[in-house]
């Protein structure tokens, strides 16, 4: 059997996934999500996948948070250095493919069911149209962004460093904030105000603008080494604070959803990825976002045309690692 190993290797998690290239859907023969805290190096969190898992894949197809060049990269927010011909003597593979993990994402897209999705905004397809351009964003450690053409023969998933991007406030409180951090580092990304690592950011700047919080939850994030969940937590239930830094979070990344929708043409939707927003969906109101994402002046009317989609997958990308696979390593 020709099997493949694929892995999403995220700053703080790696989801696993061993699968059958002959197979026509993919679906994994096994499947693990590993916290990469627990592993020095990737290699040895890849070891240990392949020896639970039973199987001795041939293939690997990577997707990594980080700028991908001859088959090596480091991540960008992780001490991890990944090489695709070391990876593959180690591992006793054949061949090993490394791609960046929102290529994978966007690979995934039209492989995603309708349960798969929450649209946010319905819009207007256009359904005859030579080429369909999907975009997607994904906030979650980092900002990854990516896109997908398809114009049949031809078709590209491509991700793309797009939430290094200069950040660009849009009103008078997000030129306060970047006012703020301009104190303390330049340039300032748009990755640095939305994203997971940003919400600490966020919830100190809200402070400093007289938004309040519960005393013991501000004394608990402070200790945490790990602030974004009891954020997230704090925006659901009773802290001030915390639903400010969070709406501010929505704001930030619906406007640039709308400069990548814009930039793209992308006239086969918009689809929001990552690991936080299935987390507020439905306990937090998204009209922050969409209102920010639709507010572009002339253009204003052809976003609210462009469809919106919430990912609730939460494998989508090793699922499009493994889509990726099969069309460029057979």
């Amino acid at each position: 059997m020709n099997l493949l190993l694929a892995a999403d290797i995220g700053a703080s998690k790696t989801d696993l996934g061993i699968f059958s290239l002959k197979e026509p859907a993919p679906s994994p023969l096994f499947q693990d999500r590993l916290i990469n805290n627990n592993f020095s190096r990737p290699e040895e969190l890849l070891a240990q996948f392949i020896s639970t898992s039973g199987y001795q894949p041939s293939l690997a197809c990577l997707a990594i948070a980080g700028l991908i060049g001859d088959g090596q990269t480091e991540m960008t927010n992780r001490h991890w250095q990944l090489d695709g011909q070391k990876l593959t003597a180690t591992l006793g593979l054949s061949h090993i493919k490394l791609i960046n993990d929102l290529t994978a994402l966007s690979a995934s897209l039209l492989h995603l069911h309708a349960d798969n999705l929450i649209t946010l905004q319905k819009g207007m397809p256009i359904a005859h149209s030579q080429q369909q351009i999907r975009a997607v964003i994904a906030p979650g450690t980092g900002l990854g962004q990516g896109f997908f053409i398809d114009a049949p023969p031809f078709s590209l998933a491509q991700g793309t460093e797009g939430g290094h991007a200069s950040f660009a406030p849009c009103n008078d409180l997000q030129y306060r904030l970047l006012r703020w951090l301009q104190h303390k580092d330049l340039p300032i990304s748009v990755e640095q105000v939305c994203s997971g690592r940003s919400l600490p950011t966020l919830y100190q700047f809200c402070l400093t603008q007289g938004a309040t919080t519960n005393s013991a939850l501000q004394q608990e994030i402070k200790q945490s080494t790990d602030q974004t969940p009891l954020i997230i937590q704090g925006a659901l239930t009773t802290c001030p604070c915390c639903r400010q830094a969070v709406e501010l979070f929505l704001e930030i990344l619906g406007a640039e959803a709308g400069n990548l929708a814009l930039k793209l043409a992308c006239n086969h939707g918009l689809f929001l990825g990552g690991g936080i927003l299935p987390r507020l969906h439905g306990q937090i109101s998204f009209a922050p976002l969409l209102a920010a994402f639709q507010n572009k002046a002339k253009m204003s009317n052809y976003l609210k045309s462009i469809p919106v989609h919430l990912i609730m997958k939460q494998d989508a990308a090793l699922m499009g690692a493994a889509v990726w696979a099969r069309q460029h390593l057979q």
